[in-house]
Parts: C-alpha cells; sequence; structure tokens
C-alpha cells in the first residue's frame, strides 16, 4: 500500500465521520465524539509540525467547533501528502512530556493512520449509542470506490 493512498483514505474517512456526527443529537454523546475527532485531526496537525521543526498546537485534547474540525480535515491532507516525499527521513522531536524520540517520516505517517482508525472506531461506538447509524470507514470500503 502505498502512502499516498493511504492519506487519501484517512481523509476519506475522516470526512464520513465528521458528517455523521453531525447527526448526534445527545449532547453528552456528541460532545464526547467530537472531542476524539478534534484530539485525531489536531495530532495530525502536531505531528506535520514536529516533522517541519514548528511550534505544535499547545493543546493535544482541544474543544474545536464543526468549522474547525472541517477546517483541519482541508489542511492536514495536503500537509501529509507532502511529507510523503521526505519518508525515508528520520525526524527528531519530542513527544507531550517533552522525552525526546527518532522516528522515519514513514513510521510517523503510518502512526497517524492507524492512530485515526482507532479513534474512528471510539467516534462509531458512540454514534451507535446516540442511534446515528456510523459510515463503513474501512480501508476496504475505500479501496472498492
Amino acid at each position: 500500500m502505498d502512502l499516498k493512498k493511504l492519506i487519501a483514505y484517512d481523509k476519506w474517512a475522516n470526512e464520513r465521520i465528521f458528517l455523521a456526527l453531525k447527526k448526534v443529537d445527545e449532547p453528552s454523546i456528541r460532545k464526547e465524539a467530537e472531542k476524539l475527532f478534534a484530539h485525531l485531526l489536531t495530532a495530525q496537525a502536531i505531528w506535520v509540525n514536529r516533522i517541519e521543526n514548528k511550534p505544535p498546537p499547545n493543546d493535544l485534547w482541544p474543544d474545536l467547533s464543526l468549522s474547525e474540525m472541517e477546517l483541519l480535515i482541508d489542511q492536514n491532507k495536503p500537509k501529509l501528502q507532502k511529507l510523503i516525499s521526505q519518508k525515508d527521513e528520520i525526524t527528531s522531536y519530542k513527544n507531550s512530556k517533552g522525552e525526546e524520540y527518532e522516528n522515519s517520516v514513514e513510521e510517523v505517517l503510518l502512526h497517524l493512520t492507524i492512530h485515526g482508525q482507532h479513534h474512528r472506531a471510539q467516534i462509531a461506538k458512540l454514534l451507535r449509542q446516540s442511534g446515528v447509524k456510523p459510515p463503513a470507514t474501512d480501508l476496504i470500503f475505500f479501496l472498492r470506490q
């Protein structure tokens, strides 16, 4: 699987979850689902900034409006795709606890895809609890299109 396809899949899955989030009426479930989704999107921005040696967003678990989340969905994909050309480069960074690590850009991009799927699954469970049918976001559904 090439990274370009994985990044495209990730955006596709995020867009589907985003549309489903808008259908949740129960405030407590909607708040929890939006918090997970905002975290997923912010984590992508944090990793891009780490690789580009830019200051990361301050909050890993922000409260974002729907319009802010939609903007991040659109902003993250081209930034992540741009990093594919650097896939073999090693990036040094500090995690949120200030600990130093090194990973290849490819490893980071794979991590982000898996991280996103993990949180989308959590959101899907919340959607079910609220009576909203979660969209199919498995990779195979994306590949069949």
